[in-house]
C-alpha cells in the first residue's frame, strides 16, 4: 500500500479568502458520505463556487493526489477517502507517462 495523501483539512489555506473557498468545496466533496463521486455541477451549486472556480481547485489538489477522477465519468470527482483505495493508491497504478518512459527505454535497447 502507498502512502496516503494528505487530508484536506491539513493542506488548505486556512484563514484566506482562497481557504475559505477551498473549505466551501471540500465541504461540498469531502462531508456528505453519501457520495463516493460528485459532478463538478453539483460541487459548483453546493459549494457556491463558479464552475470555473471549482475546477481550478480540482487542478490544484488532483496535482496533490487528493482527488481523483472517475474512470467511468470525466465530469465526476471524488476525495482520496472516500473512493476505492485501489484509484488513490499511487504504487497500485503507473501514470501514462511512466509507461511511456518505459516504453522508449525498451525500444532503445533494441
Amino acid at each position: 500500500m502507498g502512502d496516503k495523501p494528505k487530508k484536506w483539512t491539513d493542506t488548505y489555506p486556512q484563514g484566506t479568502a482562497e481557504g475559505n473557498e477551498e473549505c466551501r468545496f471540500f465541504k461540498a466533496l469531502a462531508r456528505n458520505k453519501d457520495y463516493k463521486w460528485r459532478s463538478v455541477s453539483a460541487l459548483s451549486k453546493e459549494s457556491g463556487l463558479s464552475l470555473q472556480r471549482v475546477e481550478e481547485i480540482l487542478n490544484k489538489y488532483y496535482k496533490k493526489n487528493m482527488v481523483f477522477m472517475n474512470p467511468k465519468g470525466e465530469e465526476q470527482w471524488g476525495y482520496w477517502e472516500r473512493i476505492p483505495q485501489s484509484i488513490w493508491d499511487v504504487n497500485s497504478k503507473k501514470s501514462i507517462a511512466r509507461d511511456d518512459q518505459d516504453a522508449r527505454i525498451e525500444n532503445s535497447k533494441s
